[in-house]
């Protein structure tokens, strides 16, 4: 999220921060765009927290995320419900558990608090390489956490049925607010005026100064055009398909999980003596009477997730087109600003951590540099909504 400030108060307190970036880009330009049989699959727990594991008793909007994403998955392991349980469980790592990270820049782990180390077992139970749970773990610049997200990529959205299908929100097709799009519209032109300005620029200082607006008008760009965003997790091609349940043991597994758990052992008892019925005199195949014994399985625990953990998920970030492009142009102009990065990846990534690391480390350069010009004015704090 962003903060709206006075854009003079913002330039005023940047100074000099981005001139040592200048020498990295190419003359005049901002890069701004215009406009069958398998042997069942060992059951993984997935174990909730307890209800009064949070402070104050209360419960979020992450937990009902979470209690939805996990009924879903219990019910079918499809792509679209994996996509809902990781992402649920990723996005309250991130919002709870780590701490001051984003103002210390550092975060060794594990964790303390009882209900993160629960959500962060959970989600490793689910997916065991899974790279949020194995930074929080094991800390933001171990090699689990950084090899981890390393092959994440981010992805302009394009309208698919296949991608559609695996996203558990529609979020990115209903895109940006109608205030959203045009406040995109407002920055976009703001920040052509500056590219104008920059290439009439006659000297360094002034362009420097135009470089300085510039960082303030694409943090909040990207604030505003990367708002909506998803992650897609997907199996590669070598990994089997989780075992879907049998049309009888799914209509089985449907009926006894929408019953309170407390009052379900008389409708399994019924349920048991009828399949066991239907097995003792059954003179089928081997697949049906498989499915038969699969049921009764159900039966007993209908609770007992059907998929094996998952592991080498492909990872994606899918954003919307203007927040590629501002992403795409932010970097070119800027290389040093950690907002592709962190608007990109995500903030509780190492990308985003390291990108931040080099951009505090240069402004505290730039800052004794000036400091050791003769006659020069201290440098004011370099304060900007995100970073």
């Amino acid at each position: 999220m962003f903060r709206l400030v006075s854009w003079n108060r913002v330039f005023a307190r940047l100074g000099l921060a981005c001139l040592a970036a200048l020498a990295s880009l190419a003359p005049c330009s901002l890069c701004i765009a215009q406009p069958g049989g398998a042997a069942p699959s060992p059951a993984i727990a997935i174990a909730s927290p307890a209800a009064g594991a949070r402070a104050g008793g209360g419960i979020n909007v992450s937990d009902i995320k979470i209690q939805m994403a996990e009924v879903s998955y219990k019910l079918s392991s499809s792509d679209r419900n994996v996509n809902a349980l990781i992402s649920a469980l990723e996005e309250y790592l991130n919002a709870n558990c780590f701490g001051s990270l984003l103002a210390d820049l550092a975060y060794q782990g594990p964790p303390a608090n009882p209900e993160c180390i629960l959500r962060m077992e959970q989600l490793l139970a689910i997916n065991p390489d899974n790279p949020a749970a194995a930074c929080l773990k094991d800390g933001i610049d171990a090699q689990s956490c950084v090899s981890g997200y390393k092959p994440q990529k981010v992805v302009k959205y394009y309208d698919s049925n296949s991608l559609l299908a695996d996203l558990p929100e529609p979020s990115l097709k209903v895109g940006l607010s109608a205030a959203d799009a045009a406040r995109v519209r407002v920055q976009r032109e703001m920040l052509q005026d500056i590219n104008q300005k920059y290439q009439n620029a006659a000297s360094d200082d002034e362009k420097g100064k135009l470089i300085n607006d510039a960082v303030g008008i694409y943090d909040q760009l990207l604030a505003t055009a990367c708002k909506v965003s998803t992650l897609r997790v997907k199996k590669t091609e070598q990994q089997a398909s989780p075992k879907q349940d049998s049309p009888r043991a799914a209509e089985a597994r449907q009926k006894l999980l929408k019953i309170p758990a407390h009052m379900r052992p008389d409708y399994q008892n019924q349920m048991r003596a009828q399949v066991e019925e239907e097995l003792a005199v059954y003179k089928g195949d081997e697949r049906g009477k498989r499915e038969l014994l699969e049921a009764l399985a159900v039966i007993d625990s209908p609770e007992a997730p059907r998929v094996v953990a998952l592991k080498n998920l492909q990872r994606s970030r899918i954003v919307l087109q203007s927040c590629f492009d501002a992403l795409e142009q932010s970097h070119a102009f800027i290389p040093l600003f950690p907002g592709s990065a962190c608007y990109g990846h995500g903030f509780q990534t190492p990308q985003c951590i390291s990108a931040m690391r080099e951009w505090r480390q240069e402004k505290a350069r730039q800052k004794r540099a000036a400091k050791q010009k003769p006659g020069a004015k201290p440098t004011p704090e370099n304060i900007i909504s995100s970073f």
